[in-house]
C-alpha cells in the first residue's frame, strides 16, 4: 500500500469532522478475520466501528469495505490501528491506504459534511504541490 501524507490521515482529532457512514466492513489482522461489523461514522483520520472487535488498543488491523454500484463493484482496503474503545464499539485510526481508497473516503467525508468548504481546507493542510505539476 502507498502511504498517503500522514498529516492528512491523522489530523488533530478535535478538528476532525465526523460524518455518518453506515457501511458494512470486514476487520482482519495478518493472521485472521475478526469479523464483519457496521461502521457508524467516518472522519479524515479514521472511523468508528460498532460491535465487539476483539483486538487490543494499538493493534494493527485492516479495514475492507465493498461498494457496489449498478455498473461496478470496488473493494477499498485501509490499514489502521485500534485507537480507542467506546460503549458500543471501537475507533480505528487510519495509518495507510492506497490513493484510490483515500480519494473515496475523502469524497464520502466531503459530501456528508455540514461545511464542505472547511472540510476541503482541512484536506489541503500540509499539501504541497509538486514542482512538476502541470495543472
Amino acid at each position: 500500500m502507498a502511504t498517503v501524507n500522514r498529516t492528512l490521515l491523522n489530523p488533530d482529532k478535535r478538528r476532525c469532522s465526523r460524518v455518518p457512514f453506515h457501511r458494512n466492513v470486514k476487520i482482519s489482522t495478518q493472521d485472521r478475520i475478526q469479523g464483519r461489523f457496521r461502521a457508524q461514522n467516518l472522519s479524515q483520520g479514521g472511523m468508528y466501528i460498532e460491535g465487539s472487535v476483539d483486538l487490543p488498543l494499538g493493534h494493527e488491523c485492516r479495514v475492507e469495505l465493498h461498494e457496489t454500484g449498478p455498473l461496478a463493484s470496488t473493494i477499498y482496503q485501509v490499514r489502521g490501528k485500534i485507537a480507542h474503545r467506546g460503549k458500543g464499539g471501537v475507533g480505528i485510526q487510519f495509518t495507510d491506504m492506497e490513493d484510490y481508497s483515500f480519494a473515496y473516503l475523502q469524497t464520502m467525508v466531503l459530501y456528508a459534511s455540514d461545511n464542505p468548504i472547511e472540510t476541503a481546507e482541512h484536506f489541503l493542510e500540509g499539501f504541497t504541490p509538486s514542482a512538476n505539476s502541470s495543472c
